[in-house]
C-alpha cells in the first residue's frame, strides 16, 4: 500500500449561513431532528448563502459548478482548484460569462489554487459544500479529507480506481452517514423521474421475476492532447489522464460505470458474486492512447441466478449503441426506450426527458435547505467496484468473486504527487500474463 495514500436549521430570531449549515449535519436518526423539523421548513427558502469550492476544473466540474449555482439563488463559488493554472483560468472565465449564475463566481485570485494539494486549501478557505471533478485516482483521499473536515459533498463519479480506493470511499461513505453530511454522487442517471418510475415498476413485480440482464455503450472514444516541449511525463499522463489506468481506471470505469449502475439500481442494489471478462486493444494501439483498453465484454453472475451480459467499445468509425435491458419471467424493461413490454405494460410519456445533471444538484441543495442528508456513497463505491472488478477479470484472463475483487491490494497510486515524480509503470495488460494481486 503506497504510504502517500490517504484514506436547521436557524433560530426563528437569527439565523446565520454557519448555523444553518451546521444544524443540517446533525444526524438524522438523533431525536433532534425532529424538533427541528418545523425551523427547517421555515429556512427552505434562505437567504443564506451557502458557499462552493470546486476541486477539479475540466468540463465535468465546470458543468457541475454551474449545475449546482442554478439549484439555489444562495449559492456561491467561491473557491477553485486544479492541478493546472489554465484549467482553473479558463474554467473561471467560462463560468463568469454563464447566463443566470455568472454574477454568483466570485472567486478571487487568493482563492485560485493550482497543484496536487489544491483541495487542502479549498477545504482551509471556509467553503460549505465541495464539488469533486478530479480524475478518479484523486477522488478517494479528496472525499476522505472533505468528509474529515465536515463539508458537504458533491463526488462526481466512478468514486476509485482500484480497490483500496473503494474501500476508503465506503468508510468516508459511513463517516459521513455517522457526522450527518451529505455525499451526492454523479451517478446522474437515479435523479431520472422517467427512469425512476420504470424501475419503481420493475421492484413491484412488473416484469416478474428478473433472469437476465443486459446493458452495452459503443462510442468513438475522447480527445488526444498531444505532448509538449518540457513535458514531464508526470504532466504528459495528467493531461491525458484518460488513457492511464491509474488516472481514469480504464474507460470501462470513467464511462460505463453509469450503465453498470443502472443494472445495480434494477437488481436493488445487489451486487455481482462473480464475474469473468475480456477485452483489449484493436483501435487504440499507438502511444497517444497509453495503455488502456479499447473494449471489454463482460458476464457478471449473480446470487439468485440472473446473469448480465455488458459489453462496452471505444473505437473511432463505428456505430454507437446504448442500451439496457432487465428481462424477466413476464416481461422485459428497456431502460433506453423507458418503456416494459409483457404482462404489464408501460412506455414512458414523450417529452418526458430532463436534465439529470440539473436534477441532481437540484436534490442536493433542496436537502441542504431543508436539513436532510443524502448518502448515495454506498452505490457510488460499490458500483465502481463492479467496472473495476470487470477491468481486472479482462486485465489478468482470471475469473473473479466479488470478495477476491474488493479485497484486491492492488494500488494504483504513484510513490508522491509531483509534477517532477514518476507515474506507476503503464504496460498494456496481456491476460493470462499480468497478474490479479
Amino acid at each position: 500500500m503506497n504510504p502517500n495514500r490517504q484514506f436547521p436549521i436557524a433560530d426563528a430570531h437569527r439565523t446565520t449561513r454557519r448555523a444553518f449549515l451546521r444544524q443540517s449535519a446533525v444526524t438524522v436518526a438523533s431525536g433532534l431532528a425532529a424538533s427541528l423539523a418545523v425551523e427547517r421548513t421555515a429556512h427552505a427558502a434562505g437567504s443564506d448563502a451557502i458557499r462552493l469550492g470546486l476541486v477539479g476544473c475540466g468540463g465535468r466540474g465546470a458543468g457541475a459548478a454551474q449545475q449546482a449555482l442554478r439549484a439555489d439563488p444562495g449559492t456561491r463559488l467561491v473557491a477553485m482548484t486544479d492541478a493546472f493554472d489554465d484549467r482553473v483560468e479558463n474554467s473561471l472565465r467560462s463560468l463568469r460569462q454563464s447566463p443566470e449564475v455568472g454574477e454568483r463566481v466570485t472567486v478571487d485570485r487568493d482563492h485560485r489554487f493550482v497543484g496536487f494539494d489544491g483541495y487542502q486549501r479549498v477545504l482551509e478557505s471556509g467553503v460549505d459544500v465541495v464539488l469533486l471533478a478530479t480524475p478518479p485516482q484523486f477522488r478517494p483521499r479528496q472525499l476522505a479529507a472533505c468528509v474529515a473536515a465536515g463539508k458537504h459533498v458533491f463526488a462526481e463519479k466512478p468514486v476509485a480506481v482500484d480497490a483500496p480506493g473503494v474501500r476508503s470511499a465506503l468508510a468516508s461513505t459511513e463517516l459521513a452517514r455517522r457526522k450527518g453530511l451529505s455525499l451526492v454522487a454523479g451517478l446522474n442517471s437515479r435523479y431520472s423521474p422517467i427512469l425512476q418510475e420504470a424501475v419503481r415498476r420493475v421492484h413491484e413485480g412488473g416484469i416478474g421475476r428478473i433472469v437476465a440482464l443486459h446493458t452495452a455503450r459503443y462510442g468513438s472514444g475522447v480527445w488526444v492532447r498531444p505532448r509538449e516541449s518540457g513535458m514531464t511525463e508526470m504532466q504528459y499522463q495528467m493531461r491525458n489522464w484518460y488513457y492511464f489506468t491509474w488516472l481514469s481506471g480504464d474507460f470501462n470505469v470513467e464511462m460505463f460505470v453509469h450503465q453498470l449502475d443502472q443494472m445495480a439500481w434494477l437488481m436493488q442494489d445487489q451486487y455481482p458474486i462473480r464475474c469473468y471478462s475480456t477485452g483489449g486493444r484493436q483501435a487504440r494501439t499507438g502511444p497517444d492512447h497509453g495503455h488502456i483498453y479499447d473494449h471489454f465484454s463482460t458476464v457478471y453472475e449473480y446470487a439468485g441466478g440472473a446473469r448480465l451480459f455488458s459489453t462496452t467499445r471505444h473505437q473511432p468509425g463505428c456505430s454507437t449503441e446504448g442500451e439496457a435491458y432487465a428481462l424477466g419471467t413476464e416481461g422485459v424493461a428497456d431502460l433506453a426506450q423507458t418503456r416494459i413490454a409483457g404482462a404489464h405494460p408501460w412506455q414512458a410519456p414523450r417529452g418526458a426527458r430532463v436534465d439529470t445533471h440539473q436534477l441532481e444538484q437540484d436534490a442536493f441543495f433542496q436537502a441542504l435547505r431543508a436539513g436532510r442528508v443524502i448518502n448515495n456513497g454506498d452505490y457510488l463505491a460499490r458500483s465502481t467496484m463492479m467496472a473495476i472488478m470487470a477491468r481486472q477479470s479482462a486485465y489478468t484472463g482470471q475469473s473473479l468473486t466479488w470478495e477476491q475483487a474488493l479485497n484486491s491490494q492492488e494500488d494504483l497510486s504513484p510513490t508522491s504527487y509531483s509534477w517532477d515524480a514518476q507515474p506507476p509503470p503503464s504496460p498494456v495488460a496481456i491476460p493470462g500474463v499480468t497478474k490479479f494481486i
